[in-house]
């Protein structure tokens, strides 16, 4: 009883899981595919096996010498890759017929980082989130069109949190930083990670598109991984420096030496006994005469 519960339960979620997760690679006829997108079915877009697509640049005519031609050996599995693709956005045709298949796009994504409870965002001027604000997201981003894609359940991203001591988080509080589905070009998670339980130290915050894995087959700075946002978190502003007590130092005074002063003799008591002694020798000298 209890393996036949589990088959059933395997093959329900068979059911459920497949469609959506074949819907991001399933390209429609006139859609449009990322630069580094792997393993996508575009046999809807009337794209046979074993033949060539080709590009006719910018303002190209149709018909005409094509600017860039790919072979395409099974379209229910097929690389849009960078080295073939490159520099050639826009649209593909098939070569026989030159019906249109789909088009060409770069991929660009960017993050931009909120304390909804103090209401500013964090900036390179403005590095510093006090530690129990609420932090929310938004997603900047052209890959949201994978949304339109039969039976897609949007354009999967996951944002990265690096902490301290090096730490990478793949939820905050309940919420899933893994396979985030986009569907608007400015996506908003709104407030959704209490900063309160968290290490006080300093955070680094990126989003990636991992649709199809084109983050790992084209791993460009604003088109699949965005510009890394940084910030201090504590619970004191740390451009406020604390004025520090002031330490009294004692001051010595020198101990006052008295100054001997020698002293003056008084005057003329020497010379009247000059003058006596000169006085009785006239006296001797006359009375010898």
């Amino acid at each position: 009883m209890n393996k036949m519960y589990l088959l059933f339960l395997l093959c329900f979620l068979g059911i459920v899981i497949t469609p959506a997760a074949a819907g991001v690679n399933t390209i429609p006829a006139s859609g449009t595919v990322f630069l580094g997108e792997d393993d996508l079915d575009i046999s809807a877009t009337g794209v046979p096996p074993n033949s060539n697509i080709v590009w006719y640049g910018t303002g190209g005519t149709i018909g005409s010498a094509p600017s860039g031609t790919v072979f395409v050996t099974d379209p229910t599995s097929f690389y849009v890759s960078p080295v073939l693709f490159e520099g050639k956005t826009g649209p593909w045709f098939t070569e026989s017929g030159n019906v249109l298949a789909f088009y060409v796009q770069e991929p660009q994504i960017s993050l931009r980082v909120f304390d909804h409870t103090a209401g500013f965002e964090i900036t390179p001027s403005t590095v510093w989130v006090p530690k129990g604000d609420i932090v929310g997201f938004q997603i900047d981003n052209t890959v949201y069109v994978l949304a339109n894609r039969p039976t897609s359940p949007g354009a999967p991203v996951t944002i990265r949190i690096r902490g301290p001591g090096g730490i990478e988080y793949s939820a905050v509080d309940s919420f899933s930083l893994e396979d985030i589905m986009v569907n608007s070009p400015n996506y908003q998670t709104g407030p959704v990670w209490y900063t309160g339980d968290y290490q006080s130290g300093n955070y680094t915050v990126w989003v990636e598109s991992t649709g199809n894995d084109m983050n790992d087959n084209y791993p460009r700075e604003g088109q699949t991984i965005s510009t890394q946002v940084t910030f201090l978190m504590q619970s004191t502003n740390p451009s406020i420096t604390p004025t520090p007590t002031p330490t009294t130092i004692p001051t010595t005074v020198p101990p006052t030496v008295p100054t001997t002063v020698p002293p003056t003799p008084t005057p003329g008591f020497g010379i009247t006994l000059t003058l006596v002694a000169m006085a009785a020798g006239l006296i001797g000298i006359h009375i010898r005469k």
